[in-house]
């Protein structure tokens, strides 16, 4: 008896969409010190969090209005026009100076994240073992997290003082040009493979009723509440250790980033080897126990322990929910229902930070840590009557 060979992930063009993944978050982790730049170039403060935000509400429009025409013969070239507009959006930093200036860049700059990103998932649902899929979304995973791990500290070092703001952020899209090479390979190869002949799209409709199945719909909303816990603590993670004059807020981050980066690289087999559903419930269930634990937290040895808990329940987060997407989906739907799980990625991180604000504003530090708790609670209640039986797949 022979074995089938087990599929392999890290094909040239797994491998080629990671890489254009990377360097389209690096182009987003590098304005980490956007406030401080407004602020230097005299931007009134109601203005800084719109020029801020306005990049996350127009990559939530391109996703919305782009996901429904992204096809596997399409999809490169709409990562082309992305790759081009970021580009031309890091090089106008240098120039437009004033608040609706920058607010026009802002805007290019968010339509030509979600076209980047959309169009790589496009692609990459069409590439991945469908036997493998929680190894790959892992993996895939772990290159929009080194960004927010390695580009902050890089450009400390360099900015202000080597480069200046608007300089590092036309540098960083500049880097990102080169892809347009590994663009046009990946869209060739991935439209030539066969099974992928061209067909004709699902009309509007039908797509709109895919997205409003039962089990699309509830895990969108599953993904929603993951990421607004997610961006909420995020954000406000530094004002809540300084209220409890707590140094070290980075390394809080450091941690949890680091444990949620090796936990998808070493142990990423278990994303395929346990049921998903089993996994979202255990990410819910992980993240609430941090929540409670950075609640009770005065010093930073349980600081650092709710990090590292967190980077656990988090850690199979993401690839779990991103597979099990794929698994529910139709065919003809999986590029369309994996860009939707991005667009609730956006909603939900452009969400945290405002919700998670209003629960401190309204319950000080120690409600809001209790309202994440709550919120994991009810991000896994809003799982049951998730699994294996409940998929769309005909």
């Amino acid at each position: 008896m022979h074995t089938q060979p087990k599929a392999r992930i890290f094909t040239f063009e797994f491998s080629g969409l990671c890489l254009l993944l990377f360097l389209a978050y690096c182009n987003i982790a590098v304005f980490y010190s956007l406030y401080v730049y407004l602020q230097a170039l005299g931007i009134p403060a109601s203005w800084r969090g719109l020029l801020i935000g306005a990049s996350s509400l127009a990559t939530m429009a391109g996703y919305l209005f782009a996901s429904p025409f992204l096809t596997v013969h399409n999809a490169a070239r709409a990562a082309g026009c992305g790759i081009l507009i970021l580009t031309g959006c890091g090089v106008s930093y240098l120039f437009a100076t004033s608040a609706p200036a920058l607010l026009a860049v802002r805007l290019a700059n968010g339509l030509a994240v979600a076209l980047v990103s959309a169009g790589a998932m496009t692609l990459l649902v069409a590439v991945i073992p469908p036997t493998r899929t929680g190894q790959a979304f892992g993996m895939y995973s772990v290159a929009m997290l080194l960004p927010y791990s390695l580009v902050p500290p890089v450009f400390d070092a360099l900015s202000p003082a080597v480069l200046s703001y608007p300089q590092g952020y036309a540098g960083m899209a500049l880097a990102l040009a080169p892809a347009l090479a590994v663009v046009a390979v990946l869209g060739r190869r991935v439209a030539g493979r066969e099974g992928h002949a061209p067909a004709r799209r699902p009309a509007l409709a039908q797509m709109a009723r895919n997205a409003r199945k039962r089990p699309v719909a509830q895990l969108l909303a599953v993904n929603a509440v993951y990421y607004l816990n997610f961006a909420s603590l995020f954000f406000l993670a530094k004002s809540l250790f300084l209220s409890r004059g707590l140094d070290h807020a980075g390394v809080f981050f450091s941690l949890q980033m680091s444990c949620m980066i090796l936990l998808r690289i070493f142990a990423n087999r278990v994303f395929d080897a346990v049921p998903k559903i089993r996994l979202i419930r255990f990410c819910y269930l992980v993240t609430a126990g941090a929540f409670l634990l950075l609640y009770f937290a005065r010093g930073l040895t349980f600081a650092f322990a709710a990090a590292l808990l967190l980077g656990v329940g988090m850690g199979v987060g993401s690839p779990s929910l991103n597979a099990f997407m794929y698994e529910l989906s139709e065919p003809a739907y999986r590029g369309l229902n994996a860009n939707l799980m991005m667009l609730s990625l956006q909603s939900g991180s452009f969400l945290g930070p405002i919700l998670g604000g209003a629960a401190v504003a309204a319950f000080g530090y120690g409600g809001f840590l209790l309202v994440g708790a709550a919120a994991c609670l009810c991000g896994t209640a809003l799982s049951l009557g998730l699994d294996a039986k409940t998929s769309t797949v005909k």
